[in-house]
C-alpha cells in the first residue's frame, strides 16, 4: 500500500467489467452516479459540478466503435505498468 502523505497517487482500472458484476447493471449505475453528480448543486461561485471528461467535447468522430482512442503516450503507460503487473498488454484495436 503507498504510504499516506508521500505525494504517490493510485490508479485503479477493470479491464474486464463482467469479472467483477453485471456489464448493465454496472452501467447503469454509473449511469446514474454521472447523473447525480451533473445535476449536483454546485457549490457558491461556481456554475455546476464537473467530474474528468464531462466538460470535453464530443469526440464521436475520432472514438473507435469500441472506445476512445488511447495517445501515444498514454498506450506507453499502460505497456509500463502491465508490464510491472506481469500481465498481457493491452490489445490494439484498429
Amino acid at each position: 500500500m503507498l504510504a499516506a502523505g508521500s505525494g504517490s497517487k493510485n490508479h485503479f482500472a477493470a479491464y474486464n467489467i463482467e469479472a467483477f458484476t453485471d456489464p448493465e447493471q454496472f452501467k447503469d449505475t454509473m449511469d446514474g452516479m454521472l447523473k447525480t453528480l451533473r445535476t449536483a448543486k454546485p457549490v457558491p461561485g461556481q456554475d455546476r459540478v464537473l467530474y474528468p471528461g464531462l466538460s470535453r467535447p464530443k469526440r464521436s468522430s475520432t472514438a473507435a466503435p469500441t472506445g476512445s482512442r488511447c495517445t501515444k503516450r498514454c498506450s506507453s503507460g499502460f505497456a509500463v505498468c502491465t508490464g510491472e503487473m506481469g500481465i498481457a498488454p493491452l490489445a490494439a484495436v484498429r
